[in-house]
C-alpha cells in the first residue's frame, strides 16, 4: 500500500470535507473490526490524488456486501437514508447499493459492485486482491482514507465511455507519473474489449 499526504484539486469544498468527516470516523473502526475492504472512488477519489478543476457533487464508496450493511449503519447514523442497502440493477451498475444524505451531501454506498458494458465486464471484487498492493492510502484532515487508484478510475471510465473523465484523468498521470506495471496489468485483463482498451492506451500515450 502506497501511504501519502492528500494534495486536493482546486474543486474540494468544505461541506464536502466535513460530510466525509462525518462518516468516515465510524466508517474506519467499524470496517476494520469487520475486516472488510472499502475505498473511495469516483469524483472525490480522484479530486482528493489531486485532479483540479472538478468539483466532486458526492461521496461514491466501494465495498463488499457485507461491508455495504457494516458501512451503512454508519452513514446512516451520521444522516439520514434516501434509500437502504439492497441488490439494484441500473444502467451499467450492479450492487448492493444504499443512498444517503450528510450534512447535505449524497453518499452513495456499492457493495460487490459490478459493471456490464456492450464490450466489457468488471467485478470490483476481484480487484481487491490487487487493491491491497496498489490502493493508496491518503492522509487527509487525521485520517487514513483508502482510495481507488487513478489508474484502475481512468480504466473504468474508458470501459464507460466517459472521454472527459478518461482526458481529466490522463493528463494528470503523464504529468505527474503513474504506476505503468499497474497499468499494464489492469490491461492484460481479458474481461476489457478493444474499444476499451483502445481509449486508456491513448490516453496514456501507449498505442
Amino acid at each position: 500500500m502506497v501511504h501519502e499526504d492528500a494534495r486536493p484539486g482546486s474543486g474540494i469544498y468544505d461541506e464536502i470535507c466535513d460530510a466525509l468527516d462525518a462518516i468516515i470516523g465510524c466508517v474506519i473502526p467499524a470496517m476494520f473490526k469487520a475486516q472488510q475492504p472499502w475505498a473511495l472512488m469516483g469524483s472525490l477519489a480522484s479530486v482528493l490524488q489531486g485532479i483540479d478543476n472538478y468539483r466532486p457533487p458526492d461521496i461514491d464508496i466501494v465495498t463488499s456486501r457485507d461491508g455495504a450493511y457494516i458501512m451503512e449503519e454508519c452513514v446512516a447514523g451520521a444522516g439520514s437514508t434516501v434509500r437502504p442497502v439492497a441488490k439494484s440493477s441500473a444502467g451499467p451498475y450492479t450492487s448492493y447499493f444504499g443512498v444517503y444524505q450528510v450534512n447535505g451531501i449524497k453518499v452513495e454506498i456499492m457493495g460487490d459492485l459490478e459493471i456490464h458494458v456492450a464490450d466489457a465486464h468488471l467485478v470490483a471484487t476481484d480487484h481487491w486482491s490487487r487493491w491491497s498492493e496498489r490502493v493508496r492510502i491518503l492522509h487527509f484532515r487525521d485520517k487514513h482514507i483508502p482510495v481507488v487508484p487513478l489508474e484502475w478510475q481512468l480504466v473504468a471510465n474508458a470501459m464507460l465511455n466517459r472521454p472527459e473523465r478518461v482526458s481529466g484523468i490522463s493528463e494528470y498521470l503523464l504529468a505527474h507519473g503513474y504506476d505503468r506495471a499497474y497499468v499494464d496489468e489492469l490491461l492484460a485483463d481479458q474481461h476489457y474489449g478493444e474499444r476499451t482498451l483502445r481509449m486508456a492506451m491513448e490516453a496514456l500515450r501507449l498505442a
